[in-house]
């Protein structure tokens, strides 16, 4: 017989599809029993969730940890054992990484030649991304145009200048490697840097490279100048919290961020752009500090330094956007450099010779002057020079650079540009011939108008010798090499020349001169800038008869005393110096001669006593004429 039971008087199971029904007997202790049941179950389920949060959480906590701080262990605690593919994600700066079992390490964490190559791991900068380098042996060079072969990796090192490599020890006492241009993607040679690790400690694990395809960057006044790529610091603790901002385009670029790329590197550090090396990472992890070593092993004064240049030196872009940096100066500093120049014997010449620096007066003539022989950039003329060290002298503050610098990497690659759209300079006001408006010297027009200066082949080729004519009574000039008289020139185009030093005269047909390929041609051009006793034009008739010589020189500037030394040249070999004219220019006359102070004369192929007669027989001449 089926009895109804209340709810509360049955078990309802899970597991059992109906409810069973219970006696009054037991009905108590079984309620009871359920009583305690659930609460158990309760505080098990309670404990139960409350353990998972807990593991939730330390996981959690866990791997931030690792995401945070997993770069930095991986360079200290790494062992030259282990076997490890790792890709790292900084920035604009992908590196790929890999170590490989086998190799042959020594005690100091350095890979022996002939064992398995050891590839350093770590976070590097995108600011550095440039300046560390893969260094390879010649056999193992990857192909130019694919990606790296990390199987062919060897040596790792940073570029501290163009021509100086900080690596290990070992690395730097291999005869040869190379490292791929970031620039041009061609491979670069780097050697032992002998005399900076002569110096470096006997126990050093740091040595130094030094490349050899690119000694330096250009010339400026004759002397080397090479690109500083990283900032060397003595703190082997750097500060990854640092303030940046202090190149020009930073901000603009980076948005004012406070990292370069986002990486946290042990062993470099950015400001903006600026890469600042603290450490030197071993293959074995080992973090060796860099800064009070190098600072006693005599490195070159160019070098940058945090403590002394990070704020102050000037930065520097090309139009590939390759940065680097220079020691800033001062415009005493900067003119001084060009006054050294000015009174070096070979570029001013012996006393009585003609120079371009003799030829200018006052600071920016002979700067401007000289600046067209030492353009790195082939030899642009010299006018617009002037505008652009007037400015150069001008910028308030002092940019900090050398001229040359300034004119290319600095304020000066864009500044008549600027100037023409926004009118922001101030009129020039000086008297120099043939000045050129500020407009006329944009850099797309400054750099078309370059000067091609002769090689020692190209200016024999133009060498002449005079001979007399049949009868006597004229000149005749053949070249040298060919034996061909000069030819003919017209009124409006006389031939140029050139005498130098030696009394060797150069003659170029302006007929044949190649001036598209070349350019208009400059009397700079034959003897590449340097000294001379004479220079003009000169008026040739058929046959390679000289009708007349001139003394129209914008570079070099000829007086009365030019023409005194080619008279007295002439008298010298015996021609008939009334077979041409002699054209002299208006202001000079047989005054000239005595007030010229022959006695100073440098000039051991000329006699000084003899010099000033020769002076008045010329002005006496019956050839002698004025050029109109």
């Amino acid at each position: 017989m089926e009895e109804n039971i209340s709810d509360n008087n049955v078990f309802l199971d899970n597991n059992i599809e109906e409810a069973r029904p219970l006696s009054s007997s037991t009905t108590h202790q079984s309620s009871l029993s359920r009583q305690q049941q659930l609460q158990k179950k309760t505080t098990s389920s309670f404990t139960d969730r409350t353990n998972k949060l807990l593991h939730y959480l330390v996981g959690v906590t866990i791997c931030g940890a690792i995401i945070v701080f997993f770069p930095s262990w991986m360079v200290i605690l790494r062992h030259p054992s282990a076997n490890l593919e790792n890709d790292y994600e900084m920035g604009t700066s992908r590196i790929k990484t890999t170590l490989r079992s086998g190799g042959s390490i020594n005690s100091q964490g350095d890979r022996i030649i002939g064992g398995h190559e050891y590839y350093l791991a770590g976070m590097i900068p995108s600011c550095a991304e440039h300046t560390f380098l893969t260094l390879y042996e010649k056999g193992q060079l990857p192909q130019q145009g694919t990606k790296d072969s990390y199987s062919y990796k060897t040596c790792k090192g940073m570029l501290l200048r163009d021509d100086i490599i900080l690596t290990t020890h070992e690395c730097s006492q291999s005869p040869s490697l190379f490292f791929q241009s970031s620039n041009t993607q061609e491979f670069l040679e780097a050697t032992p840097h002998t005399a900076l690790n002569a110096n470096m400690g006997l126990h050093s694990k740091l040595g130094f490279l030094q490349v050899t395809d690119i000694p330096y960057h250009y010339l400026f006044l004759d002397q080397p100048v090479r690109r500083a790529r990283m900032f060397l610091s003595l703190r082997s603790h750097p500060d990854i919290s640092a303030s940046v901002v202090d190149d020009d385009d930073y901000s603009s670029t980076k948005g004012g961020s406070s990292s370069s790329g986002g990486a946290i590197s042990p062993y470099i550090t950015c400001k903006g752009y600026r890469p600042i090396v603290h450490n030197f990472p071993l293959p074995n992890g080992e973090m060796v500090p860099i800064g009070e070593e190098l600072l006693t092993v005599g490195l070159p004064d160019d070098m940058l330094w945090e403590h002394a240049d990070l704020d102050t030196a000037p930065a520097l872009k090309n139009d590939d956007r390759e940065r680097w940096w220079s020691k800033a100066i001062t415009l005493e500093e900067g003119e001084r450099a060009f006054q050294k120049y000015f009174d070096r014997p070979e570029i001013k010449g012996p006393e009585g010779s003609l120079s371009v620096v003799r030829a200018h007066t006052g600071f920016i003539g002979k700067a401007s002057g000289i600046s067209e022989s030492f353009d790195p950039r082939g030899h642009r003329g010299e006018a617009c020079f002037y505008n652009y060290l007037a400015r150069w002298r001008e910028q308030k503050p002092f940019s900090g650079m050398n001229f040359m610098d300034w004119v290319d990497y600095g304020t000066g690659r864009s500044l008549f540009e600027r100037n023409k759209k926004y009118n922001f300079l101030p009129d020039l006001n000086d008297d120099m011939i043939g000045q050129i408006p500020d407009d006329g010297c944009v850099k797309k027009k400054f750099n078309a108008r370059t000067v091609h200066f002769f090689n020692d082949t190209e200016r024999n080729e133009h060498a002449v010798y005079l001979s007399p004519s049949e009868d006597g009574q004229e000149v005749i000039a053949r070249y040298k090499q060919s034996g061909e008289v000069v030819g003919p020139s017209s009124d409006d185009h006389p031939h140029l020349y050139m005498f130098d030093l030696n009394k060797q005269m150069y003659v170029v047909d302006k007929n044949l001169w190649d001036k598209d390929n070349y350019g208009s041609i400059k009397h700079t051009a034959v003897l590449a800038g340097k000294p001379a006793l004479s220079a003009g034009e000169a008026h040739f008739k058929e046959n390679g008869v000289i009708g007349g010589i001139n003394y129209s020189s914008g570079h070099y500037r000829p007086q009365i005393t030019a023409l005194t030394m080619m008279y007295q040249w002439i008298k010298e070999q015996g021609l008939n110096t009334g077979g041409f004219s002699w054209m002299a220019r208006k202001q000079w006359s047989t005054k000239d001669c005595y007030e010229t102070d022959w006695e100073s004369f440098e000039i051991h192929s000329f006699d000084a006593r003899v010099l000033e007669q020769t002076c008045r027989e010329a002005t006496k001449s019956p050839t002698w004429t004025f050029k109109e």
